[in-house]
């Protein structure tokens, strides 16, 4: 009996060290293998400037970037004087425009087109290390008077509105990642 429990003792000795071992040697830990950012301590994601007539679109923007570059990076999203980089732009212009219409003629949903520029620099010396335009689109329903009586219907089109912007600013984000690392 007690060579037993001297046996099931090391075997799981034996399997806490294996177990051990093999976690150790995952290396889970975000991968920035190429790119400006595998080089540099950090990014400093400012606001961008706004020439478009939505206001709050370049907040949703910063904060989508913001995200996508602490989870692809582990983190390396810092303020201004800490980073060596810097992640500036502008929106360039918002629209929506009718896609598709009911057999009243009305407006059944609107796409709304985003265009922004992205340029990544070294903080230090201004360098340009990327720079693109670019453009994303996304469906959303319109409002209709008769579909809901006695419900604001011009609210539920404001917010699907701003959760298309919220998808536009996410898959912008998401491009304006792959395309820097494409680069290097």
């Amino acid at each position: 009996m007690i060579k037993a429990t001297r046996h099931n003792n090391l075997v799981a000795l034996l399997l806490v060290l294996l177990a051990l071992l093999v976690v150790s040697g995952c290396g889970y830990r975000p991968v920035v293998l190429r790119g400006p950012l595998a080089e540099a301590n950090g990014v400093n994601v400012t606001l961008f400037a706004n020439k478009s007539y939505r206001p709050g679109v370049e907040a949703v923007l910063a904060r989508e970037l913001v995200h996508e570059f602490a989870q692809r990076s582990g983190g390396k999203v810092l303020p201004g004087p800490e980073a060596d980089l810097e992640l500036t732009g502008t929106v360039l212009s918002y629209r929506t425009v009718p896609i598709s219409y009911s057999a009243l003629d009305t407006i059944r949903e609107y796409k709304s087109v985003l265009t922004v520029q992205a340029i990544l620099r070294q903080r230090q010396t201004l360098k340009v290390l990327w720079k693109a335009d670019l453009v994303e689109e996304q469906a959303f329903p319109a409002s209709e008077e008769q579909a809901l009586p006695g419900i604001d219907n011009l609210a539920l089109q404001q917010n699907a509105e701003e959760a298309a912007i919220a998808k536009i600013s996410r898959r912008l984000s998401e491009q304006i990642w792959q395309k820097i690392g494409e680069r290097f």
